[in-house]
């Protein structure tokens, strides 16, 4: 319904309305699949911590050449009881989204999801893609932009039991999925001529074409959308995290999740020019601290360490990225291990992490398909 009224708002005062009050109830989760999504925030609560794991990904690209193949070399029963938090760009459509959903799912218990950029485009089928032989699933047929896209990932992991909402994992554990989008002064001007070159330093560049807002400003009013998204999920983990240690001697564990980076010091590839408009938003860190997280997770930047430590808090980037990005083990990251937040010595599946990179295959120059001259 988002979708077609959003193809009538420009000439029908009612549709418009209607868009702006769907963006509203989006913001303040008031609809009945939201609603049905909190119902597992409990589920867990009686859970010992004592028998819970939980692991880190992010940006898994299941439609690269390797991907599967590494799926397939995890154990279907090690991870069987444990949580995946899983943070950002699973794949392009709505078809490989699933089918790589379907997999992981197929090894852990429970997976707390957030979209990423990839995750939220809305492709078309154009000569240049015919040209390139890229199997290209038309969305934009049925979907108009990215708000729409989003609401059709939602609703595939609530089909599939995915996690997009926060819940207490086990007692006084919190995970807590929360929706971001990048802003333009993310990394300060003084940053950027340090790290980058003069020249890409001041570099004005397009980075996801595919990706369409309903906003008057675009991506420049996007993160403020999904920042006010954030606000309940927050109020909601404060309030159960200060229930729960009002009633224990026990302190509380909050993990938190993004795609995008929450803070400009942490590590972005700044070979790539105008990289630092794309990456993150700096408004994030404050909610995150806000609640209290010890540990979080992000995505996008599928560069440098795994984890590192800002003012006292774990950030993990575990990502898997495009095919030229695998590394031999590549594994999803261990950041609690039955009360143990982020163990050095990482748990392993009986025979190891030995996935082995395959390499890419080497692609055909496409003849020319057309006639002429």
């Amino acid at each position: 319904h988002f979708a077609k009224a959003r193809v009538l708002d420009e000439h029908y005062k009612t549709a418009a309305d209607g868009v702006n009050e769907c963006l509203q109830r989006i913001i303040k989760w008031e609809y009945p699949a939201a609603a049905k999504r909190w119902t597992r925030f409990s589920v867990d609560r009686q859970r010992l911590r004592g028998s819970t794991r939980i692991w880190a990904l992010s940006d898994v690209f299941f439609d690269q050449h390797g991907v599967p193949e590494w799926c397939k070399s995890l154990s279907s029963s090690f991870f069987r009881d444990d949580v995946l938090v899983l943070a950002g760009n699973l794949a392009d459509s709505l078809p490989q989204l699933r089918f790589a959903l379907t997999v992981l799912k197929s090894k852990f218990r429970r997976i707390f999801y957030v979209p990423g950029n990839h995750d939220l485009w809305v492709r078309r089928v154009t000569l240049q893609t015919i040209l390139k032989g890229e199997n290209v699933k038309d969305e934009q047929r049925s979907l108009i932009d990215s708000v729409s896209k989003l609401l059709e990932v939602l609703q595939v992991c609530d089909e599939m039991g995915i996690e997009t909402a926060p819940a207490e994992v086990a007692a006084g554990v919190f995970v807590v999925p929360m929706y971001s989008w990048y802003s333009r002064d993310f990394v300060p001007r003084e940053r950027r001529r340090e790290m980058a070159s003069q020249t890409d330093a001041e570099a004005k560049v397009t980075i996801d074409p595919w990706i369409k807002w309903p906003f008057p400003c675009g991506s420049d009013d996007a993160w403020k959308f999904f920042m006010r998204m954030n606000e309940t999920a927050l109020r909601a983990t404060l309030a159960s995290k200060s229930a729960f240690e009002r009633f224990t001697d026990k302190k509380a564990v909050v993990i938190t999740m993004t795609h995008f980076l929450t803070r400009p010091d942490l590590d972005i590839d700044w070979t790539v020019p105008g990289i630092w408009d794309y990456v993150g938003c700096d408004g994030l860190d404050e909610q995150i601290r806000a609640i209290g997280s010890n540990v979080h997770v992000y995505g996008r930047a599928c560069i440098g360490p795994t984890k590192r430590v800002f003012d006292g808090l774990t950030y993990v980037h575990n990502y898997i990225g495009s095919t030229e990005k695998h590394r031999p083990g590549m594994a999803p990251f261990c950041i609690f291990d039955r009360g143990q937040l982020v163990p050095q010595q990482q748990p392993t599946q009986e025979k190891g992490f030995n996935f082995k990179p395959l390499e890419r295959p080497v692609e055909e120059v496409p003849g020319r398909r057309f006639g002429g001259g």
